[in-house]
């Protein structure tokens, strides 16, 4: 059975604390549509650029924005490479309001989309042979990291372990949580390619399963492009079984990303971005905000939608989207049990 090993100390119950009050101001910060959708959007374009990046990835954000939010099919792998990480980064919020465990199938899955027209080989398929993390120089080939197990049975069982652990460890904070997974999952390393983009985008689905709006307030990928090297010899400094200065660093780039993203909050409101029209302020509940997270993943969304989505009657479905379309956030097409809703182009 898995159980990490680590030293609770003082520094990461500061960090914890913080972290803490740093989230809870930005979720008493009174966003509204415009302001709250624009973060979200901006958010999941940079955590595909900074884990991209990470992994060698030369497209600048803007080359990022282009390839994700444009009509173009992606041409080269760089291109593809973003367009993949997008496309499951803006899927993770409807696979936590359905609450989708994380599994070994699921990680696979989410493998198979990473590299899709990328790679031909092992797509979504656990590796079964040798692989090792380093480099190679002039005169040796230099390994800083050699995985525990080298077939598929192994690696299965080690991912079971740890998913099971996740599940069932209900002591620890869970951020603390995400790091060990965080690191676990690399230290495994089930894959012979997209372990470390894998790693972050399971880190970042956990944290929102646990209720941490990754993505749509802060993200967690900024911190770790700032100094790779760091980035990488900190998450390795655990493998020797010891995982406590990576948990101190996981929690300090949480933390760092928590105030960037209060900043970036408060210079879109200075200037002025938050509003929808002149001085009109519109405000949306809680609930009508996660439906227009719904309806950007999905473009478009039915009655139906929203029922499953949030287990409500027709009714309640029905009235949440009718507020919508009255605050003029919505726009109904149809006028018949077909009909749909879909974004506003230009609130009015």
């Amino acid at each position: 059975m898995f159980s990490p090993r680590f030293t609770l100390n003082f520094r990461m119950l500061n960090l914890l604390a913080s972290i803490e009050r740093l989230y809870g101001k930005i979720q008493g910060e009174k966003l509204i549509p415009s302001l709250s959708l624009r973060l979200a959007q901006e958010n999941q374009i940079l955590a595909t650029h900074y884990s991209t990046s990470i992994e060698g990835n030369p497209l600048s954000p803007q080359d990022v924005t282009n390839v994700v939010l444009g009509d173009q099919i992606p041409a080269t792998k760089s291109e593809k490479e973003v367009k993949n990480y997008f496309t499951i980064i803006t899927s993770l919020p409807n696979l936590a309001r359905e609450h989708t465990p994380i599994t070994v199938a699921l990680t696979e899955k989410l493998h198979k989309i990473l590299l899709q027209g990328i790679e031909k080989e092992d797509l979504g398929k656990i590796r079964n042979g040798s692989v090792f993390v380093g480099h190679r120089t002039k005169l040796e080939i230099v390994v800083k990291h050699n995985p525990p197990f080298h077939t598929e049975p192994e690696i299965k069982n080690a991912l079971n372990e740890l998913f099971l652990w996740l599940k069932e460890e209900k002591e620890l904070h869970p951020l603390i949580k995400a790091a060990i997974m965080h690191h676990q999952f690399a230290y495994i390393h089930p894959f012979f390619d997209g372990n470390g983009r894998l790693a972050r985008i399971l880190t970042t689905y956990y944290l929102l399963l646990e209720q941490y709006e990754v993505s749509k307030f802060f993200i967690i990928d900024d911190y770790y492009d700032i100094d790779r090297h760091l980035y990488s010899d900190c998450l390795h400094s655990a493998d020797d079984g010891d995982k406590t200065s990576w948990i101190e660093y996981f929690l300090e780039g949480i933390s760092t990303s928590l105030q960037g993203s209060l900043a970036r909050i408060n210079e879109l409101k200075r200037h002025h971005l938050d509003r929808i029209e002149g001085e009109k302020r519109v405000l949306v509940t809680p609930r009508e905000e996660e439906v227009l997270q719904i309806i950007i993943n999905k473009k478009a969304i039915k009655t139906a939608d929203i029922e499953k989505s949030f287990s409500v009657t027709r009714q309640q479905a029905h009235a949440l989207l009718s507020s919508l379309v009255t605050k003029k956030l919505l726009k109904k097409f149809g006028s018949t049990k077909m009909s749909y809703y879909k974004l506003r182009e230009k609130h009015k």
